[in-house]
């Protein structure tokens, strides 16, 4: 072979060897490029799920504390009618007011009531009126009259309903 031929065939491979290295420079930086948009897209949605993370996590602290403050207000429901009956005279009797006539009362279908006839001190009423609110039972207050009569006291006639357990 000759010396120019050689030196022909050497350039030649140096050219491809360096023709083959600039392509593969090329196309490690075109892959670090598409990488690197990969990286921030990620990191973008990386911080959107933080954000959402965080609020999902205060509106899950703000349910348990109104589920907390709701089951602080559950009724229970009377057992029967006599259990209905003790629970109202219950409170009518720790606020010293005297019931004269308890006696049942047609009302809707799945309830049931009774009339009271009571007398005593008008505070000591509304202060009942109050604390049948406050019951840990299920109870309606569906009418009341009440007449004033000597001594500021109060006599009058309530119709209380609730619904009994099946």
């Amino acid at each position: 072979m000759t010396t120019a031929r050689r030196d022909g065939l050497v350039f030649l491979i140096l050219l491809m060897f360096f023709s083959g290295l600039l392509y593969g420079a090329h196309r490690y930086v075109g892959e670090m490029s598409e990488k690197k948009n990969a990286i921030r897209d990620l990191g973008t949605q990386s911080m959107a799920l933080e954000r959402q993370l965080q609020m999902q996590t205060r509106q899950i602290g703000v349910f348990k504390k109104s589920i907390a403050q709701l089951e602080g207000y559950q009724m229970n429901i009377p057992e029967n009618e006599v259990d209905f009956y003790s629970l109202v005279q219950q409170e009518m009797t720790r606020n010293g007011v005297r019931s004269n006539v308890m006696k049942p009362v047609n009302v809707e279908a799945g309830r049931r009531g009774v009339q009271i006839d009571f007398e005593g001190p008008y505070y000591s009423f509304v202060r009942t009126l109050a604390d049948w609110r406050d019951m840990k039972v299920a109870v309606r207050l569906t009418s009341v009259a009440l007449n004033s009569v000597e001594n500021g006291d109060a006599k009058g006639v309530a119709v209380i309903q609730s619904v009994l357990k099946k």
